[in-house]
Order: structure tokens, then sequence, then C-alpha cells
């Protein structure tokens, strides 16, 4: 055998591992594009928002999801309407109706509470917020709310007369990050029809100029923005600057971290030119339109034989629009969320008229479950070095995730490493190709993208030589399990992919 025949398997194992190297940091690299460019859209927004003298903190309610749990606190029933939430008292005792705290509202310089509502019969209304979680609720009840047309009702917070639980006074909080809810009550039979609410300064407040309010630009530690908190002269609406080599985590974390003590302020990556951005948003006929098309392609491709390639574009193109295309934020856009359900459909249909099937979900040798199952010591041991310590998952989830593991690693496996195989080049490229898919299935969560991606490497190799997919499934979901009980909040941010993981 010459020299050149046996360095080849090492050459080759080299180019697999630079490969893998490369597209490691590119992962990082497009997690790290896609935050920064969240926080530029979303700091040009709210500029946009503040020049046109609109609400930074605006409920528009339309459908029960848009309250938090998507119902009344009490006995009453909620129905979505085209111009507001209607909902009826069954017995006209009090209930209450939380408005989602997306992120913490600043009282102190958005005092005034604005309500488009109609009641059909004079109503109680009184407001409950609670800064933090383990802070008391303080309560404020209103004037009487008549009945008659719909209007828009004021409330200056810093006048009405606050009262904990006890009857014992209460300040009005300058932030509230935890809870806002309105308590009403109504005879019983009788509606409340309402529209939209949102908080408004009292005067126009000043913008920031192009200089930071606070530079972060150093990476300075996140504590030393407590020294900040105490100079008097700082505005409603600083701007800050964010390191320029923080991770996605870091950014986010201290995105956080300011809005907790200063809720309006403008967060972006330090050298940004601030420039204001309407909601760009599009119609809504448009992803529809796109929806169709891809649906169409399918029905056009089941008719005819082709190519593995075209086959695994149809397959991911949904899931990537869903994710990476971040259309799943609070609640999944529909024409995304169609289009991830019609590429599962599509690929078990293939799947189907290809039977039978050379992979299994049981069976095999004891050395086939044992493959897979060895990165379990690996997820366990990264909390203890890197985590918090573990806290034991509630068990439906940790049941639900199985089936949600078995579900990926389907499509990932069986589905598209299996097409992937078809291409001339050995067993490199379906490997890193399933690999790289499943990565990007979990943008824009930096961290969680690259120990997927490793993952996947090792139980697609699994998956080759043994055919067996319920081992990888269960160890998917236990390293999934291991890394979310003792890795979430410490390396990780949490287990969030899409527009989730902003939130």
């Amino acid at each position: 055998m010459s020299l050149g025949a046996r360095l080849l398997p090492a050459v080759r194992a080299a180019g697999f591992v630079l490969a893998a190297a490369l597209l490691l940091l590119g992962l990082r690299a497009l997690a790290g594009w896609m935050v920064e460019n969240h926080l530029r859209h979303e700091a040009g927004r709210e500029l946009h928002a503040l020049q046109a003298g609109q609400p930074l903190w605006r409920w528009s309610l339309r459908q029960p999801r848009d309250l938090v749990a998507g119902r009344a606190f009490g006995n009453a029933t909620v129905r979505g309407g085209a111009t507001g939430l209607k909902v009826s008292s069954r017995d006209g005792k009090t209930f209450e109706l939380g408005l989602p705290v997306m992120r913490p509202m600043d009282l102190a310089h958005w005092p005034q509470l604005w309500l488009v509502m109609r009641v059909s019969k004079a109503a109680q209304l009184s407001l409950v917020v609670q800064p933090q979680a383990q802070a008391p609720a303080c309560v404020a009840q209103t004037d009487a709310i008549p009945a008659g047309d719909a209007a828009t009702f004021v409330f200056d917070l810093r006048k009405l007369d606050w009262r904990h639980a006890d009857s014992s006074a209460c300040a009005l909080p300058a932030t509230v990050a935890y809870l806002f809810r309105l308590r009403v009550q109504l005879p019983a039979g009788e509606t409340l029809e309402l529209r939209e609410a949102s908080l408004v300064a009292e005067r126009p407040v000043r913008l920031p100029g192009a200089a930071p309010t606070v530079d972060l630009s150093a990476g300075r530690e996140i504590d030393l923005l407590e020294q900040v908190t105490a100079a008097p002269t700082m505005p409603a609406v600083p701007l800050v600057w964010l390191p320029r080599d923080g991770s996605v985590e870091t950014w986010l974390q201290l995105r956080d971290r300011l809005h907790g003590l200063w809720p309006a302020a403008i967060v972006v990556p330090a050298g940004t030119v601030l420039t204001p951005m309407a909601d760009d948003t599009g119609p809504a006929w448009v992803g529809w339109a796109v929806c169709a098309a891809y649906l169409l392609l399918m029905l056009y491709a089941a008719r005819r034989e082709i190519h593995p390639a075209w086959d695994v574009l149809l397959v991911a193109a949904g899931p990537l629009w869903l994710i990476a295309g971040l259309q799943w934020g609070l609640h999944a856009s529909a024409p995304a969320a169609t289009a991830f359900v019609a590429a599962l459909v599509w690929a078990a249909w293939r799947e189907i008229r290809q039977r039978p099937a050379d992979w299994h979900w049981l069976g095999g040798k004891t050395t086939d479950w044992l493959a897979p199952l060895a990165l379990l010591p690996v997820a366990g041991g990264l909390p203890i070095l890197l985590g918090h310590g573990f806290a034991a998952p509630e068990w439906r989830h940790a049941f639900l995730y199985v089936g949600w593991a078995g579900l990926q690693q389907w499509l990932m496996l069986a589905v598209v490493l299996r097409r992937l195989q078809r291409w001339p080049g050995g067993s490199a490229l379906p490997i890193l190709g399933a690999a790289t898919l499943f990565a990007l299935l979990h943008v824009p969560n930096g961290a969680l993208m690259q120990l997927c991606f490793l993952a996947e490497l090792w139980w697609a190799w699994c998956f080759l030589r043994s055919r067996r997919l319920l081992p990888i499934a269960l160890a998917h979901a236990g390293c999934a399990l291991l890394v979310e009980s003792g890795l979430s909040g410490a390396v990780l941010r949490s287990l969030e992919v899409s527009a989730r993981f902003f939130l």
C-alpha cells in the first residue's frame, strides 16, 4: 500500500474535523448577526414610536390569547372579536384580566393608563400591579365606569390611592416587571368590551443623541450598572452601548438587566447608528401566498421522481421558515406553522412510499443502545462544570419531550440523513449536513446551536452504524433535559428558539 493510500484516512478525518470546526464558528457568527439585527430593529422601532408620540407599552386586545393565560381570572367568559375582547360576567363577582408584561414597564415616566373600552352596565374597575414575583401587589380603585359607547378612559396612576392587600398604604412602583391586571366587577350577564390599553407619558420625553448615555463597550462587569442608577440625571430613554465582542447570551442578559433598571432604555451593540424604523410587518396575504406556493410545489413534486436534493429542500423549507425565519414568537405565524406541518406530512408520505424502510425504531445489539446514550454523562457533566446545579423537570414535560425528540430525530436521520446518503462523497457530507440542519432548527440560540451540532454529529454516525432510532431519541431527550435543568440561565439563556429566544 502506498504512503498516499495510508495517509488518506487521516486526511479525510482532518478535513472532517476542519469542516466541523468551521461550521461551529459559522453557527456562532450567524447567531450573533441575527441577534445584533434584532437589537437594531428593536431600537429602531422604539425610536420611531417615541418620535411619533406613540406609546411604548400598548396592548391591542382582539383574541383571548392577548391576555395572560388566554382567559379571565374569575367567573367570566372571554370571547374574541374584530373590535375587541368581549368579557361577560357570569355571577356579578369580581374577575381579573391580566395584561402581558413582556418587558418591564416604566410607570414613573409613563404614568397615564389609557383604556379604550365600553361596558353594557356601569362597572367598578381597580388596577393591580406587582413589580416583582416576590414583592407584594398594590391595588387602586378607579372611578366607576359608566355604561355607553366605546370611549377612551384616562387614569393618572400617580393620583390613585394604592393599597396593599392588608389595606396599608403602597407607593406606586416606578417599574413593574411581573404583573399588571384589570380587576372588574360587572352585574351578572353584563359585558365589558376591551379594545386597547396603553401607557402614555404626560409630556414628550427627550430622545437620546448619537453618544451613548451608558457605554459598556469596554466589557465592564454587569454589576457596575448598579452604580449608574444613582445618577440623578439619568434620562427616561438612555442609550446604552453593549460590548462589541459579547456573545448573544451576554447581549440579551445585559438587555434584560438594563430594562429592569431603565425600562425604556435603547440597547444596541457599540457603534450602532440609530435609525427610526416603522413596524415592517407586511400584509398577511404575503405569508399565505408563500405558503400556497410551497404547497403547490409539493403537489407538483409528488407526481414525479425528484432528485434527493429537492426532497431535502422540500422537507427542510417549512421548519426553517418557521424557526430560522423567526416566525415563532409569543405565537407562531399561521402560514409558517402550516408550512411546518406540511413538511412533516410530506416527509411521512415519502417515507410510506419507500417501504420497507432500511431503518427501525427498536431492536439491534446492545452497542446500538449504548453508543447514543454515551452522551448522557457528557450532558450531565456540563452542568456540574459550568452550570448552577440540577433542577428536576416536571414529569409531564419530560414525557412530552421524549416524543418531541423522537419527531426531530426521525426528521433529521430517517428522512434527511438517508436522502443525503444518495449523494456521492461518502458519509461525511450526510453527517455534516444533517447536523447543520439540526443546528439551524435552533436558531438564533448560539450556544444551543453549537451543542446540537456536536451532538447530532455523534448521533448521525450512530444511526449510520445501527439504523436504530429509538436509542437516539431517548439520548436526545435525556441530554436536552439535563442541559435544560442545569445550564439554562448559566451558559445557556434558555432552550427557546426562533423569536421566542428574544422574549
